[in-house]
């Protein structure tokens, strides 16, 4: 058997939680972290489809966040209320990975599989999805436990400097404490002044994470009281905040030919083209799911293969000479649940059987 809470340690290493974007519901979203695990069932989203194949699943997870906005009550008027009662009932468990999964390091993020789908070379992140603020974690570790905290540390999301991770810096010094009445110290006697050999550990995490990191920092740590400093950083780290888009190269082929060969790669239902003046394609970029937001950081001549392109998207498009191909959100995301199953397997979970949904993950069909 294994536990939820190591399910998600294993998706976290490879999809940090902490890298997804802020308005994002991602991790445990119904559940509890101490339940037995055996099979899972991985999905693009929640759907009555998927939940009448989860049979004895223990545990979903899905891409897309069944839970996004509060739920007010569990009226199963409400068709959210009405799942989320489904899973409650059948003794099963949630998690959902999103955007932590757009924002991983490449080559792990769902952008590095659309580009690869697509057939790009020289694939590069491009428009990050912002510039990270930084906090700086210092505690102090006898060296025995300094390698069990720092592992925690990193592991909840500390210690990432662009594409360099477990980054750290430890100096030697010596703490001093006098354990009181009623206190169970790691070392020392109570009443008596105790100095022990210790090691200044730093790290840096991202700002919206930190406490994430604290939590784990004391749950690894041998003191019964941690002492530890949080401090803002005013320098910023560009990289930590890979985003979705990528953009690449490809031979030189007509945009209605290229059209024709994403709509077969991507198996998407139909394809929609905003020419804006652009015959052939060599630069290529690609969105999951609805990309309209990255327009504006597209330069001119560039083909932009994403989903859920509006009509004032196409409008801005067209103006700045930039070509869309729009292959509806499902069909960008089409490897979802293959990325998911990645972050599961050779993780060291016990006994746990993986089991990928066939349910329809595209709503649209065409006639």
């Amino acid at each position: 058997m294994s536990f939820i809470h190591q399910i998600l340690h294993s998706l976290d290493a490879k999809f940090p939680f902490s890298r997804a974007e802020s308005w994002d519901k991602v991790g445990l979203l119904v559940g509890d972290a101490n339940a037995e695990v055996s099979r899972v069932l991985v999905c693009y989203e929640v759907t009555d489809a998927v939940l009448d194949a989860a049979g004895e699943a223990e545990l979903i997870v899905a891409y897309h966040p069944l839970i996004f906005r509060p739920l007010e009550n569990l009226n199963f008027k409400n068709h959210t209320a009405r799942l989320v009662g489904r899973i409650l009932a059948a003794g099963q468990n949630l998690i959902c990975v999103h955007t932590a999964l757009d924002g991983a390091a490449p080559p792990d993020a769902l952008g590095d599989a659309l580009a690869g789908q697509l057939g790009l070379s020289n694939i590069r992140v491009h428009a990050p999805s912002g510039r990270v603020k930084l906090v700086k974690i210092v505690t102090f570790v006898p060296a025995t436990h300094l390698e069990v905290v720092s592992e925690a540390m990193w592991n909840a999301g500390a210690g990432e400097i662009g594409l360099y991770k477990n980054a750290s810096f430890r100096s030697e010094g010596v703490g001093t404490f006098r354990p009181t009445e009623g206190a169970t110290p790691y070392s020392g006697e109570i009443g008596e002044l105790s100095l022990e050999n210790e090691v200044k550990l730093e790290v840096i995490a991202p700002q919206n994470s930190w406490r994430l990191v604290v939590k784990a920092m004391k749950a690894a740590h041998p003191y019964e009281e941690v002492a530890f400093d949080v401090f803002a950083l005013e320098n910023v780290e560009e990289n930590q905040g890979y985003g979705p888009l990528r953009v690449g190269e490809i031979e030189e082929i007509s945009l209605e030919l290229f059209a024709e060969k994403v709509k077969e790669q991507l198996g998407a239902p139909n394809v929609r083209i905003v020419k804006s003046g652009v015959e052939t394609v060599t630069k290529v970029a690609c969105s999951p799911g609805s990309g309209a937001s990255f327009i504006d950081s597209l330069e001119k001549g560039t083909v932009f293969v994403t989903g859920d392109i509006k009509h004032h998207d196409a409008l801005k498009s067209q103006a700045r000479g930039v070509a869309i191909i729009d292959v509806t959100h499902a069909a960008t995301e089409t490897l979802t649940v293959k990325l998911i199953r990645s972050g599961l397997e050779g993780q060291g979970l016990e006994n746990l059987q993986i089991v990928e949904s066939e349910a329809p993950t595209n709503p649209f069909e065409t006639f």
